[in-house]
Parts: structure tokens; C-alpha cells; sequence
């Protein structure tokens, strides 16, 4: 089966040339289901069960997103985004989940394992994830939660690993939730955001060439080696909309805490964000980010260690809140590769 992630690339394109070009979509994923047991090939006759399927695709070679930067490494948050996606639509059409029923992430985490495979070579590379979803908390036949793990290979070589855990909310519960948590951060509102700011910095030192993929700015404030760094909350590109209706999704906190560990372990440790790849991230979701309230991260670092080769390894903290609210927590470690 072939499905269509929300993965578009039509804007003008441009490097500040002026000059605007149109970059191509990311090739078909293709999705095929690999049934544990012979019970699992009737969906509708066991009650939910762990699934299995591999995912399929050309990693992206000319992308407005994906492929904007200094083209050394894969983007890390491709794959991570299309498991993401792809548990979406498994759990809709394998696990019965009412559409009305919005997925939220309680936690997810992106692992390289090998950095070698995730090098660009110039010649089109080749994505398979094995992708293992298993239900929880089932009730009537539907699951309220579904763990999603996902074993990255490229070119034919293990790479990587992907977690990610949602959690399926009523929709009246979700609009009470939301609704508490938003009362809680118009409390206290930082009143500046990127915009407000009247700043914003070169896409070169959070590792992206266009202006239109930076998420975040300037520090607002440099605190004990602590920076607090206001967040977009709202990007114009399609990969960090949320679906209808929903809250800040996880592509977003993805994106923005590895640009703004980029920023600190630039300042803090010299690193070149260039030559710089995030090899762990991992997030805890305490509460749904609205996208028409400021954001902001607070990102902290530890000194940095060596890896089995020598090179550097700069560990972060990355706290992202609305007003007081803390809405993620996030761990990430950034790899030097020089």
C-alpha cells in the first residue's frame, strides 16, 4: 500500500537570490503489513494486537525542509516525522481509533545508532524503517494509547531508532484539557515572541540556509550559561502544522530544540553548527502547546565529553514553556563531526 504523508513542497524556494524555484516532494512512502500471527490477518477478528509493517521511501535529495542546510548529513527529522505520520494512519485504519479521537504525544525519542549510513553521498539513498505498534489500554475494541517503535535503516544498514508514544483523547476531554492549560499560561505570557522581537538570526548558526525554516531567535535573556530563546509557534511550513483543530505537534519541539542546542553549543563550546549532527533527542510531553500563544525554550549544557573516537559530544537540556507552563522536556546530545 502506498500512502501520502502531509509532506508538500510547492512554496517559492529561494537562498536570497531573489530567484524563486520550486523543490520536488519526497518520493511515495510505501507501507506493507507483516502480520505476527495468522489470527492478525483479520483485523476485525482478534481484539487489537501488536502490528507490524515496514516503511519504504527514498530519503529526500532536493527539499524546501528536509534537504535545506549544508547537505552533510540526512535530516534526522524526516524519518522521524513519517513514523509519526505513519502511526497516525495505522491506528485509523488498523485499530479502529475514531478520526475525532486526535493523537497526542506523550513522549517520543530519535536515536542514531551509526553515523556513517546518514552521510549525503550525492546519489539517491534508500529509507526502510521496521515499525512495531503495539495498543494499550483498550477499551470497546479501541485502544486509548499505541507505542510505536521504529528501526531506521539506510541503504540496507541499521541506523537508527524511533519511539514514540500516543495517546488518543475524547474530544471533550481534550478541549478541557487544553482549555486548563491555556488559562494556566495566560497567567504569566512572556509578551515577546520572534516576531514581537524584531529579530531573528542568520539560518547558517541553527544549521539551515532559509530564513523561513529558522525556529528560533536571539536569546531573550542569558542567565548562569542558561539561555531562554523564543519559539516559533506557528512556522509557515506544512510539516509543523498540527492537524486540525490540535496542539503544537512533536515535529516542531523536534526541530526547535535541535536548532536551539545548535545556537548554545555554538556559544558555549565552539561547536560549528555545520558540522554539528543531533544523534539523541528525547522528549516528555507534560501538557498541548497552543500555536497562538508565545513559546519559548530554556536550553542548558553540561560539559561536553568525547565519543569512542574523540569527538566532542554536547549534551543539552531543553525546556519548552508557555508563560509558566511547561509543556516538554527534552534531552539532546549534539556530535561534533569534525
Amino acid at each position: 500500500m502506498d500512502i501520502a504523508l502531509p509532506f508538500p513542497s510547492d512554496r517559492p524556494h529561494s537562498h536570497g537570490s531573489g530567484r524563486a524555484t520550486t523543490k520536488a516532494a519526497p518520493a511515495p512512502l510505501h507501507l506493507l503489513r507483516r502480520p505476527a500471527t495468522a489470527e492478525g490477518f483479520v483485523l476485525d477478528a482478534t481484539a487489537p494486537e501488536e502490528q507490524c509493517f515496514v516503511l519504504s521511501t527514498e530519503l529526500p535529495d532536493d527539499h524546501d525542509l528536509f534537504t535545506d542546510g549544508p547537505g552533510i548529513f540526512h535530516d534526522v527529522l524526516f524519518p522521524a516525522e513519517t513514523m509519526h505520520q505513519a502511526a497516525h494512519f495505522v491506528a485509523q485504519q488498523y485499530f479502529r481509533v475514531p478520526r475525532n479521537r486526535p493523537g497526542a504525544f506523550a513522549s517520543s525519542s530519535t536515536d542514531i545508532l551509526d553515523l556513517t549510513p546518514w552521510r549525503r553521498t550525492g546519489r539517491p539513498a534508500h529509507l526502510a524503517m521496521d515499525l512495531t505498534l503495539t495498543p494499550s489500554d483498550v477499551v470497546n475494541g479501541v485502544p486509548r494509547c499505541l507505542e510505536s517503535v521504529a528501526r531506521v535503516a539506510i541503504d540496507g544498514v541499521s541506523c537508527g531508532l524511533n519511539r514514540t508514544r500516543l495517546v488518543f483523547v475524547m474530544p471533550g476531554a481534550l478541549q478541557s484539557h487544553r482549555a486548563r492549560g491555556r488559562r494556566e499560561s495566560l497567567n504569566d505570557t512572556c509578551p515577546m515572541t520572534p516576531a514581537d522581537a524584531g529579530q531573528s538570526l542568520r539560518p547558517a548558526r541553527v544549521g539551515r540556509d532559509d530564513p523561513r525554516n529558522v525556529l528560533v531567535g536571539p536569546p531573550l535573556r542569558v542567565l548562569d550559561g542558561e539561555f531562554m530563546l523564543p519559539v516559533d509557534p506557528a512556522p509557515e511550513h506544512e510539516v509543523f502544522h498540527p492537524t486540525a483543530g490540535g496542539p503544537i505537534p512533536g515535529s516542531l519541539f523536534l526541530e526547535a530544540s535541535r536548532q536551539a542546542s545548535l545556537l548554545v553549543a555554538a556559544e558555549l563550546h565552539g561547536f560549528e553548527p555545520g558540522h554539528a549532527v543531533l544523534t539523541h533527542w528525547r522528549t516528555s510531553y507534560r501538557g498541548l502547546g497552543d500555536t497562538d500563544l508565545p513559546l519559548t525554550c530554556t536550553v542548558s549544557s553540561r560539559r561536553p565529553s568525547r565519543d569512542a573516537v574523540g569527538r566532542p559530544v554536547a549534551r543539552m537540556r531543553v525546556i519548552f514553556s508557555q508563560g509558566s507552563r511547561i509543556v516538554a522536556s527534552t534531552s539532546v546530545s549534539l556530535l561534533q563531526d569534525c
